[in-house]
């Protein structure tokens, strides 16, 4: 009897927040291809962009992207979604990063606003069907070395690592997470691998 009454007293209490379990649902289920519960959820979406493409897109700067979306549950907080994104540039043959933290999108035309880190500026997410996204970068986002050591200064990054005039939206498809193993932090690694330094 004590567990009816709980169980009614918890349906209560979820019906005002109705509306926002479906959209968090509904984000959870087109980023990571499930619903993930209050598991861990991790996805990885990436793009290679071809001398064909690129010399059809001169002011295009951006040579390869990936995405690694690093999804947990919190009972108090709910779900919070975290990004690395892995960004080539033409000038440049080292890697950058993009990192910073995503909530719901409420304007309507977005599935997650994005903040980088350090105030680094913004970006967006959407989803195109299942298996891609599209990232909407309008105004840049600092990026940073990744193999610079961590008690290094800021610095900024070199001529050249850096948006250029038609590197304002990417459509990147779904990948094995494998593809992005150097995005991971070593706890993601080791709650997808089962190790630390998985390649």
């Amino acid at each position: 009897m004590g567990r009816i009454v709980l169980l009614a007293a918890v349906v209560a209490a979820a019906l005002p927040l109705a509306g926002a379990a479906r959209a968090a649902g509904a984000t959870e289920l087109e980023l990571f291809g499930k619903d993930p519960g209050q598991d861990a959820a991790y996805s990885c979406f990436t793009r290679h962009y071809d001398p064909a493409h690129l010399a059809a897109h001169p002011r295009q700067n951006v040579t390869d992207m990936s995405v690694f979306v690093e999804s947990t549950f919190d009972k108090d907080q709910g779900r919070s979604n975290y990004l690395e994104i892995g960004v080539n540039f033409r000038a440049s043959k080292k890697p950058f990063e993009i990192s910073g933290g995503c909530s719901t999108a409420v304007d309507g035309k977005h599935l997650l606003n994005c903040g980088g880190d350090c105030d680094g500026g913004h970006f967006d997410i959407t989803t195109k069907g299942m298996q891609s996204i599209m990232v909407a970068i309008p105004d840049g986002v600092r990026v940073w070395d990744p193999s610079a050591p961590e008690d290094a200064e800021p610095a900024d990054p070199p001529k050249g690592a850096e948006f250029g005039k038609d590197d304002k939206l990417f459509r990147l498809d779904r990948a094995d997470l494998k593809a992005c193993s150097a995005l991971m932090s070593d706890d993601a690694k080791a709650a997808i691998f089962g190790t630390a330094v998985a390649k």
